[in-house]
């Protein structure tokens, strides 16, 4: 392999990513642009290519939390719900750990001025 390939680590299959790259830059005039990396990775992903790493964290559904209708049962809908639920607060917990600041959706009729609208602060932790 050349060293000036530029091949993220991250990819699977290099030649494959080679041969898709190739692809790139022979449809787009300007090849590192937004348009050509986005091709870049449809394509490598439409011939097969796979990318290595962490598909994603094992999110734990709570059954007495998913269970609506107290029947000790979860239905099909239920076990959605609280899935995408378990998701959705381990993604909020995932990029507020080290702290920051969220905007608060601002109520009321019209638009509110970028200056005006409130920040809060969430402590580390």
């Amino acid at each position: 392999m050349a060293s000036n390939d530029n091949i993220p680590k991250n990819v699977a299959n290099p030649s494959l990513y080679r041969q898709a790259k190739a692809k790139a830059k022979r449809k787009f005039d300007v090849f590192p642009s937004a348009y050509a990396s986005g091709y870049l990775v449809q394509e490598y992903k439409r011939m097969g290519g796979k990318y290595k790493g962490n598909v994603g964290g094992q999110v734990t559904l709570d059954p007495q939390k998913s269970d609506l209708d107290n029947d000790g049962k979860l239905s099909k809908y239920e076990r959605k719900r609280g899935t995408a639920i378990a998701k959705s607060i381990a993604k909020q917990a995932k990029g507020m750990n080290t702290g920051g600041s969220v905007m608060i959706q601002s109520r009321g009729c019209g638009a509110i001025m970028p200056n005006k609208q409130k920040m809060t602060r969430v402590p580390r932790g």
